[in-house]
């Protein structure tokens, strides 16, 4: 329910025509919302300003009413998601940047880094980060998704993300999915200077670390979903032949050393490999491999090894081309955002 709301006087600037509205979602943020306000209400390029007050206890509403911004209230406690689609139903314009609430060093120029590429319309959403050990965590497992409260996100976007996902903190995961598979992708920066309050400093250690252990279940089960429901199926179908061209690769290797072994001699071969597994008289697999080279005639050995580097090479130079699926899609890095 909207218990309250004051209309900012603010115009459009006339670099974006008064296409942005900057969207606030606070809960228990009383002593950090006002710093957060500050930078946002002196910004010139927003046409408006909401602030959403998930059902705080601490005056988090009247903190936001100092600053002539518009401010709707949730009675109860809704989640980030909740709030965060609270804001885009109430807003006026085409693109929304997201800011957090509890957060230090924002600038106008931090907004101008993030606003660029979508305001340029060369990318459906930007991200800023505030945590540069994530980021270097995404850079090396590109299955970690980037998450940041700071983001510049088209309406068109937002509207694409079932409703599932703008609960809680799966949002974040969901829009950069849709924007990578359904959209023009997502760029991203690590904003330098631009600081957090972390969870466990807010809510006392044990439960804001309980807090961060549901946010990442929220995060990794909302992309696990993503993934198995949501991905494209020309997407799905190149993985499933880029794992065809992956066991392609590793027969066509498999068929390449049942030659070098006929070349050195089966039973020498599998005894070089497994020399010291042979000591062992539970070590089944590497015994039965002596005994299979032993009782094998070299021959037969030979059309065995043919016809598994045949088919192989053949699997392979078919569907070689869509390793770039299983690579790079998998990982969550098909179309998806290149720093700025």
């Amino acid at each position: 329910m909207e218990t309250h709301i004051h209309m900012d006087k603010q115009a459009g600037h006339p670099r974006n025509g008064g296409r942005v509205t900057a969207i606030v979602s606070a809960y228990n943020e009383a002593p950090r919302l006002g710093a957060v306000l500050q930078v946002l209400a002196t910004y010139p390029g927003f046409r408006e300003i909401i602030v959403i007050d998930d059902g705080s206890t601490d005056g988090t509403r009247e903190a936001a009413e100092k600053w002539g911004v518009r401010v709707a209230r949730n009675e109860t406690n809704r989640g980030k998601g909740y709030s965060m689609s609270r804001g885009v139903t109430l807003a006026q314009s085409d693109i929304i940047f997201f800011s957090d609430a509890d957060i230090t060093g924002l600038t106008h120029e931090t907004i101008d880094l993030i606003l660029a590429p979508v305001l340029e319309g060369v990318a459906d959403m930007a991200i800023g980060m505030t945590d540069r050990k994530w980021y270097l965590v995404h850079e090396m497992l590109a299955f970690v998704p980037l998450l940041g409260g700071e983001r510049a996100v088209t309406k068109s976007l937002w509207q694409k993300v079932p409703e599932y996902y703008k609960q809680h903190f799966r949002i974040e995961v969901a829009l950069n999915f849709f924007s990578m598979y359904y959209g023009k992708g997502y760029r991203y920066n690590v904003l330098p200077g631009v600081t957090q309050t972390i969870k466990e400093e807010k809510y006392g250690f044990w439960q804001g670390f309980l807090a961060r252990i549901k946010m990442y279940y929220n995060v990794f089960s909302a992309q696990v979903r993503l993934n198995i429901r949501h991905t494209p199926r020309i997407v799905r179908e190149g993985r499933g032949l880029g794992l065809l061209a992956l066991y392609g690769a590793v027969g066509t290797v498999l068929g390449l050393v049942v030659f070098i072994a006929i070349y050195f001699g089966p039973v020498a071969f599998v005894r070089y490999l497994f020399e010291e597994k042979l000591r062992d008289p539970t070590a089944y697999l590497a015994h039965a491999l002596l005994n299979f080279a032993r009782f094998t005639a070299t021959d037969h050995l030979a059309l065995i090894g043919l016809l598994i580097f045949i088919s192989s090479i053949s699997i392979f130079l078919l569907t070689r081309k869509n390793l770039g699926y299983l690579l790079y899609s998998f990982l969550y890095k098909f179309k998806n955002g290149r720093k700025r």
